[in-house]
């Protein structure tokens, strides 16, 4: 099964520093995914590269298969998985104070935010991975391409782990720092993990667009801990984690990549989530996201580690993961069984011993005879829902439902109410999706019992790149001080989402501020600022830092153009009642089908029509030709 394609990239670089970035031959590959023949409850992640390596399941049991030699020929060992050992590793997570080494402190404050439906279509989703390589590892292989195909190996066990989960993870990219690291790696991981946030922003998402970033160091991290990452972050600029390569075998450093990556999927430790169950036991490996990693290679995960992410993918946030990877950035390119539809497929289920879709053909990715669809939210029984059938439900006051439009199985772009709409019973406005106010921010912060400091704290806010002399410094005032620096009343100390924070006394009322990302907080540019969109008063908003008329966003008669059937949107479009249709709602979408059906229809026949003479003289010159090459 092939894993990579003709855009995937590999970037490596000169003694200079010169970037190099190749486009390598995605036909020469040696990575497999598969079942046990014989053995519906079965997978198997294998690779061919230096002999046979890898593993395979057949049900809760897991076996390892790796060559003897290092040359990869001769003989091999295959074993229970529960037989593999390396350091015993602990998952690590940052948070205001560094002896926490279980739960990320910031998903207590997150699980305030948390959407209360889930995905109404629990579809396949699509994490578009680049993995980057430190030179520490590189060195510990000292052959690029002998790193590159453990990378890879690597990544072709973690996708195969969250297929059982509807999740694939697509590598499109490959980065080894051969000569020397971009970002300072420190066996500290929440320093390393820090840094590597900061690079990507800052360089590789200006590199190429992604999903989610991976760092594999070789480093050995202080303690037990062998990976880190941020909690809920996926498509946020935190989608990323860090990870030691502390197994012989590619296995263990997959399973770590994968916990973490189950971080960013909104994933708690398995031990952290009450009556949670693993089916397999501590001893044979147990699951995926449990605290303990890359002691024996975990096969499955919990069931409530897939609650965790279903839940957080109703995020709207995360609808970066809804886009399906272009057949071309992936290794091989479009291949029939790897479940991504690619171009020339109808559907793909996977291979014919995997595949459980009766609307699919999965030898040739094509439709059963009568079957419309085979995928999407809009598609029940192989059939096309018809018009207006909810295909996503609305998940909170700034978001709009979404309806299926019975031309075909996919539910329409998630969309939002207008910039500006009112929320929250008028104690906001909506944004991008959202209710910004700053009693949620302050719980977001500070946690539950964090309020809002508006009213208490100074009546001028210091302004950016100002020293924290708030009272002295030059300042915002009248309304706009709503929109500086984000002022609440807490009684912790420091903030969950943050590892620096400033505190202000006035009246006796302690106000705190939490910083950035630094742990020193000099001017006010490392604080963090009430969140654009949040009510500074009445048809008010924060934009820019200043409290502006919600006519910022554009005018609030944007719906008249969608003729009384619709509403407008986030992007200034209309958003169509049930049976109306795009762009203005003005026509029935039913009445458009047909219509629309019927001129394609008298245009191509009168098409034919007009060319039926020059189709048959085509014909029997191609006859003609054929005949002369047969009498030849």
């Amino acid at each position: 099964r092939r894993l990579l394609g003709q855009r995937y990239t590999e970037t490596h670089y000169s003694a200079g520093g010169a970037e190099i970035v190749e486009k390598p031959d995605v036909q020469d590959h040696c990575f497999y995914q598969g079942h046990v023949r014989g053995y519906a409850s079965s997978a198997a992640s294998i690779s061919t590269c230096n002999g046979l390596s890898g593993f395979f399941r057949v049900n809760e049991t897991a076996y390892v298969v790796e060559p003897l030699g290092e040359d990869g020929a001769g003989r091999h060992a295959v074993y229970r998985a529960a037989h593999l050992r390396a350091k015993r590793g602990t998952c690590k997570a940052p948070g205001a104070a560094l002896q926490y080494d279980h739960e990320p402190r910031i998903a207590a404050a997150m699980k305030l935010h948390r959407w209360k439906s889930a995905p109404l279509h629990k579809g396949p989703r699509y994490v578009e991975l680049i993995l980057v390589v430190d030179n520490k590892e590189f060195r510990k292989y000292k052959d690029l391409h002998t790193v590159q195909n453990r990378m890879k190996e690597i990544v072709n066990h973690v996708d195969k782990l969250y297929q059982s989960l509807h999740v694939r993870v697509a590598l499109i990219g490959l980065e080894v720092w051969n000569h020397k690291d971009k970002i300072m790696v420190s066996p500290n991981p929440e320093v390393t993990l820090d840094n590597f946030l900061r690079w990507r922003e800052t360089e590789l998402l200006k590199k190429k667009k992604h999903d989610n970033a991976q760092l594999i160091t070789g480093i050995d991290f202080h303690g037990t801990t062998v990976g880190l990452a941020k909690k809920l972050a996926m498509c946020t600029r935190d989608s990323a984690g860090v990870s030691q390569d502390h197994s012989e075998n590619a296995i263990g450093a997959a399973s770590t990549m994968a916990h973490e990556m189950g971080h960013n999927l909104g994933m708690s430790h398995d031990e952290d989530v009450a009556s949670c169950h693993c089916p397999v036991p501590k001893a044979d490996g147990g699951c995926v996201m449990a605290e303990s990693v890359g002691v024996v290679y975990p096969k499955l995960f919990s069931s409530c580690s897939e609650r965790d992410m279903w839940q957080f993918l109703g995020d709207p946030r995360t609808s970066c993961l809804l886009n399906v990877p272009e057949a071309d950035e992936l290794y091989g390119g479009p291949v029939c069984g790897n479940q991504f539809v690619e171009r020339g497929e109808q559907c793909d289920c996977g291979t014919p011993e995997e595949c459980s879709d009766p609307c699919c053909n999965a030898t040739s990715c094509r439709l059963r005879e009568g079957a419309e669809c085979a995928h999407g939210a809009c598609c029940q029984d192989c059939k096309v829902k018809a018009a207006g059938a909810v295909c996503r439900a609305s998940k909170n006051d700034c978001d709009l439902p979404e309806h299926c439009s019975g031309l075909g199985p996919e539910c329409p772009e998630d969309a939002f109410r207008e910039n500006g709409a009112p929320c929250q019973r008028g104690q906001g406005y909506c944004y991008n999706g959202a209710c910004p106010s700053h009693s949620e921010q302050c719980r977001l912060l500070w946690g539950a019992e964090g309020q809002s400091g508006s009213g208490h704290g100074p009546q001028q806010s210091a302004q950016l790149g100002q020293p924290l002399a708030l009272t002295a410094a030059s300042v915002l005032s009248g309304r706009d001080v709503k929109c500086g620096t984000l002022l609440c009343l807490s009684e912790n100390t420091h903030p969950f989402a943050s590892r620096g924070s400033y505190s202000i006394s006035v009246n006796h009322i302690t106000c705190r501020a939490a910083a950035v990302e630094d742990d020193t907080v000099e001017t006010a540019a490392n604080l963090k600022l009430v969140p654009t969109g949040t009510k500074c008063g009445e048809e008010m908003v924060c934009y820019a830092g200043r409290c502006q008329n919600v006519l910022v966003y554009g005018s609030r008669n944007c719906s008249a153009k969608c003729n009384g059937h619709g509403v407008c949107n986030h992007k200034r479009e209309c958003h169509c009642d049930p049976g109306w249709a795009a762009p203005y709602c003005e026509h029935r979408a039913a009445e458009l089908g047909t219509g629309t059906s019927t001129a394609v229809m008298a245009a191509l026949l009168a098409v034919l029509a007009l060319a039926g003479i020059l189709l048959g003289g085509g014909f029997l010159l191609l006859r003609g030709r054929g005949k002369r090459h047969f009498q030849k």
